[in-house]
């Protein structure tokens, strides 16, 4: 009776992993054309320390996001960086700061240290606002900047500003909406896991989509 169970599930699991492929296919990898053209996008500026040259596997995230931004964004920025970084073969664990006074990876050291990571990288998140004719302020994308830091001696490894600009990427008459903040969450994790990934790993990174319906074509986590 178990050898029959056993046949069976081995009949069956090929299966179950080509419906997984078919229903959930990968993206493909990012091109050097296409990583060229996000940086482009978001007005990426960066540098790396030069001394460095390992790959970083673990990475502890320490994220703080100011207060009109928090809603909607933050809880869509912190799963959308993990699913990245695991897209990309990295472990990330990520704390998203509530406090703007507790910024530092001292205030999480218990934290950083059960997780034990290889980096810790602190990431500032700002919004970008557009003041409408009615005299409304609306958030229209993100301000972010990203600081890799090494744990042990608090050197910086690699450092990236960037900005994630709806007015910038469709024009002047874009309307922004509180749904929409989903997708600045989506292009913010985009721009800094994809530059982190090429200039830190030395890696060609995964391709990160930024639209909820495609997200859920290809199995991305959209809450």
């Amino acid at each position: 009776m178990k050898k029959k169970i056993i046949i069976t599930l081995l009949l069956i699991s090929p299966i179950v992993i080509f419906a997984f492929e078919v229903f959930y296919p990968k993206p493909k990898k990012i091109s050097k054309r296409e990583l060229k053209q996000i940086y482009k996008k978001y007005s990426i500026t960066s540098k790396k320390d030069s001394s460095f040259n390992k790959k970083v596997g673990r990475i502890f995230v320490i994220s703080k996001v100011e207060a009109p931004l928090r809603p909607i964004f933050a809880h869509s920025f912190e799963h959308s960086l993990i699913s990245a970084f695991q897209s990309n073969g990295v472990d990330a664990s990520v704390v998203m700061v509530k406090s703007p006074e507790s910024d530092s990876v001292t205030d999480y050291s218990k934290e950083a240290e059960t997780f034990a990571p290889d980096a810790t990288m602190r990431t500032n998140i700002k919004p970008i606002y557009r003041t409408r004719a009615d005299g409304y302020q609306a958030i229209v994308g993100t301000d972010f900047d990203v600081s890799l830091i090494d744990t042990a001696t608090e050197k910086r490894l690699w450092h990236a500003t960037g900005k994630v600009d709806y007015i910038r990427m469709f024009g002047p008459h874009y309307r922004a909406g509180e749904g929409i903040r989903k997708e600045f969450a989506f292009n913010t994790t985009n721009a800094i896991v994809s530059v982190f990934g090429a200039e830190v790993n030395g890696q060609e990174p995964a391709r990160i989509l930024t639209v909820i319906e495609s997200r859920q074509k290809y199995g991305q986590r959209v809450d």
